[in-house]
């Protein structure tokens, strides 16, 4: 068997996989899959091809290459392209914070924001699990990968709070 080929095969149809669970599939070591990756990695950058392999946190995946994004673009066209003002703050909001219930984000937004969420729900940009007597809402699987994002890391999220401006603080 060709382990690269096999490799290769795997993280395509897994649309992302680790580097530890690649090398149990493939039933060799972590160092041995590394190299499969580095290979395939270097051979994708090549310019006759249209996809690159690229780690994302510590999942492996295909993306499109930059300079074909917008060809790809035209193919499947995306109802997150017409994400309001309003819910893209609702997005940003989940996403520095994590899953956060209605009343936690109409607290932050400082208005209710129970319409925005329930469309954002409905157009499957955010999921929902039962919580107690409400609901936690997260960004689904399908959008993160959209965006190609596993997760905010938490270094930019730390960055982010402490960025804005607090209220107590003013400038004269």
């Amino acid at each position: 068997m060709n382990l690269k080929a096999a490799a290769e095969a795997i993280i395509f149809a897994s649309k992302g996989i680790t580097l530890e669970k690649l090398a149990k599939i493939l039933r060799i070591t972590t160092e041995e899959t590394e190299k499969i990756l580095n290979e395939l990695a270097d051979e994708y950058n090549l310019p006759d091809h249209g996809v690159e392999l690229k780690r994302l946190g510590d999942v492996y995946r295909f993306y499109t290459k930059a300079e074909y994004a917008q060809l790809v673009q035209s193919v499947g066209k995306s109802i997150y392209t017409k994400l309001s003002v309003s819910q893209l703050e609702i997005v940003a909001i989940i996403m520095i914070n994590g899953p956060s219930t209605l009343q936690q984000i109409s607290e932050i937004r400082g208005k209710d924001s129970s319409a925005l969420v329930r469309s954002l729900h409905k157009m499957g940009v955010l999921t929902r699990k039962r919580y107690k007597n409400s609901y936690i809402y997260n960004l689904s699987q399908r959008f993160k990968e959209l965006l190609m994002i596993e997760e905010v890391p938490g270094d930019i999220a730390e960055h982010l709070q402490t960025a804005t401006p607090s209220p107590s603080s003013s400038e004269e």
